[in-house]
């Protein structure tokens, strides 16, 4: 409930300074492969989906705030026993797009996330949370001046312990999405 009021109001608060600057918003998914090789081995490689919203503070850049799903079945290595992961990253970046045509432009960005994980199996339930960064590139394709299609890769990591054990949550994005601008 925190985490969903916590988006909300910064949804809001971007979307209130969208008078004074243009703003976007992006429903977009990819394909995620961790940069963790047991969880790899568990989970395979993911689906994300997540939403995005911009606002531009200056001409070609903008501050930008993200939350993402992943959501994975699997089996434990030996026993092939059930277990559920989930990992949901809060992002909050910057974005610097290179026009290349009118209907075409390339962009580059970075930000933080804060990423939220659990983990269930028979061993018992893991639930962490940590800072981590992300980096991200890609190009939107302008249907309109309304409308467009991103295409992006990125790269996040996020290093998280649990008791003696350290395990990262990281890995890489590549995916697309819808993108609206007002």
């Amino acid at each position: 409930m925190k985490k969903t009021l916590a988006i909300a109001i910064l949804l809001w608060i971007l979307g209130g300074t969208a008078v004074l600057a243009g703003y976007r918003v992006e429903v977009k998914g990819s394909y995620f492969r961790s940069e963790n090789e047991i969880f790899r081995d568990i989970y395979g490689q993911a689906a994300k989906y997540g939403l995005e919203a911009g606002v531009d503070i200056l001409k070609n850049l903008s501050v930008w705030a993200g939350i993402e799903t992943l959501k994975r079945n699997g089996g434990l290595t030996l026993t092939k026993e059930e277990t559920k992961a989930w990992i949901t990253p809060l992002t909050l970046g910057l974005r610097y797009e290179i026009p290349i045509s009118s209907i075409f432009c390339l962009h580059v960005g970075g930000g933080v996330q804060y990423v939220l994980f659990k983990e269930e199996s028979v061993l018992g339930t893991v639930k962490e949370n940590a800072w981590g960064f992300l980096a991200k590139g890609g190009g939107v394709f302008r249907l309109s001046d309304m409308f467009g299609i991103e295409l992006f890769a990125a790269w996040s990591t996020c290093k998280m312990a649990n008791g003696d054990v350290t395990f990262k949550v990281g890995g890489l994005d590549l995916g697309g999405g819808i993108e609206v601008r007002f």
